[in-house]
């Protein structure tokens, strides 16, 4: 009995843990506002976003450009996927600083890095 008790406590405090630490990446502010990086950043993010919809598009998913329920959750797991593998701390943030309507377009406008340029 005594063990079990052990066994749950140490496991709810691991788990309390876990959910209290939340990731760097997804701080605010943990990219690099200059130009020239941001710039960068998005090119990067964009080049994810459109490897996704190429590979949605020729799984047979057909992208964003069919606008279906399951081609878009084609496009976001693999984005989400293919940010969370690079390790890139400033990437992982600068994605998640977009909007959410955006952040999965391929066609976005050079307008929302620059908005983050001047956030500060």
């Amino acid at each position: 009995m005594r063990s079990l008790f052990l066994g749950l406590t140490l496991a709810a405090g691991l788990a309390t843990s876990a959910a209290s630490a939340e990731p760097a990446a997804y701080q605010p502010g943990a990219f690099p506002r200059d130009a020239t990086s941001l710039r960068d950043l998005d090119s990067q993010q964009l080049r994810i976003v459109r490897r996704a919809g190429a590979m949605c598009w020729h799984s047979g998913e057909f992208g964003f450009r069919a606008r279906g329920v399951r081609s878009r959750a084609c496009v976001i797991g693999t984005t989400e996927s293919a940010v969370r593998s690079s390790e890139d701390a400033a990437l992982a943030a600068f994605h998640q600083a977009l909007p959410f309507n955006v952040r999965y377009d391929e066609n976005r406008p050079a307008y929302y890095w620059q908005r983050l340029l001047s956030a500060d």
